[in-house]
């Protein structure tokens, strides 16, 4: 929270707006929102999927991996590579994600619940390791090793012992438990955690709502690709802001009425300001390099961060739907004049 406030300029922008609010029809205002987001299965859900990864070196050291998660824009196979070859010391051209198909690949689990990177990028490291040790304890491969050596390992265990596949299953962290029965227990293994800050400018003739610049900070865990880290943080707050602004499902006879882009409105890049993405890094001991979930966090945040500036620059309290329609915020404003 302490480097949030400091780099969105908070204490400051927060009583210069006040000043300059006195005689402009636009007011301007700050807001923000501390949150959380678990990461993987709530509850046992992890526990009960017990998910297995694989990995498999070709005797010419090529790695495959074999998950069941899915490449859906997110990284998925990036990160996986990444993890693979940091963990193996190999260069990243010599790992290979395989796909998806369940008749290649075990059962990791469902693509869904921040759980790709953290838990199955876990047993992708955890496998690795594991490949990594039979070679060693075959004699084929000493501890310090270089790429070449790596590559000869692989074929000389595939000429003595046949093919050279691994694999790791989920094991529950120790610390944690949940008792279905009860309902009661640890509901995640671990969180990420975030602080955003939006700053807003309101017209009072119109009530039209502008997010001008955006803040968002977060705890995930060690960042394992800051390019796709950052590209998911900013994805997720132009939905949040689509999602605190203008996207208004209206449903009739048990449809969607407004199921068209012509009438469904989304924000556009005129939309959408300076998402300014920052990371603090608190390894996990259960993840990956120390890496947490991320996919959802973004989500939370944005739309009580910008209701919160709305109500700083109007200077009243209680907004509490979404999404903040110019119509609504209309009536709400002059019931509070």
């Amino acid at each position: 929270m302490t480097q949030a406030l400091e780099r969105s300029d908070y204490h400051r922008k927060q009583k210069r707006f006040a000043h300059e609010n006195v005689t402009s029809p636009i007011k301007k205002g700050i807001g923000l929102a501390s949150f959380m987001h678990g990461s993987g299965f709530t509850g046992s859900g992890e526990k009960i999927l017990a998910s297995v990864v694989g990995v498999e070196a070709t005797s010419g050291g090529l790695v495959r991996i074999l998950a069941a998660s899915t490449e859906i824009g997110q990284g998925t196979n990036t990160i996986f590579s990444q993890i693979a070859a940091d963990t193996l010391h190999l260069d990243y051209d010599s790992i290979e994600v395989a796909q998806p198909d369940t008749s290649q690949v075990p059962n990791s689990g469902p693509t869904v619940a921040s759980r790709t990177c953290m838990i199955v990028g876990k047993l992708v490291e955890s496998a690795c390791i594991s490949l990594k040790q039979t070679l060693i304890s075959a004699g084929l491969l000493k501890e310090n090793y270089s790429p070449t050596e790596f590559r000869k390992a692989c074929s000389d265990y595939h000429q003595k012992f046949g093919p050279l596949k691994l694999f790791s299953k989920y094991q529950q962290p120790p610390q944690i438990g949940w008792d279905d029965v009860k309902y009661q227990g640890d509901a995640y293994g671990a969180y990420a955690w975030a602080v955003y800050i939006a700053e807003v400018s309101v017209d009072t003739r119109t009530c039209e709502v502008q997010v001008k610049d955006f803040v968002a900070l977060q705890e995930v865990g060690k960042v394992i690709h800051p390019i796709l880290a950052a590209g998911q943080i900013e994805g997720g707050v132009a939905q949040g802001i689509g999602y605190a602004l203008y996207e208004n499902v209206v449903w009739k006879d048990g449809r969607m009425a407004n199921g068209q882009m012509t009438n469904y409105i989304m924000p556009t890049a005129a939309d959408v300001p300076l998402i300014r993405v920052f990371f603090e890094e608190v390894p996990y001991a259960y993840g990956p390099a120390g890496a947490k979930g991320i996919g959802e966090l973004p989500m939370d945040g944005p739309a009580p961060a910008i209701l919160s500036a709305v109500e700083n620059a109007l200077g009243i309290t209680g907004l509490n739907q979404i999404p903040l329609l110019p119509e609504n915020l209309m009536l709400r404003h002059r019931s509070s004049r």
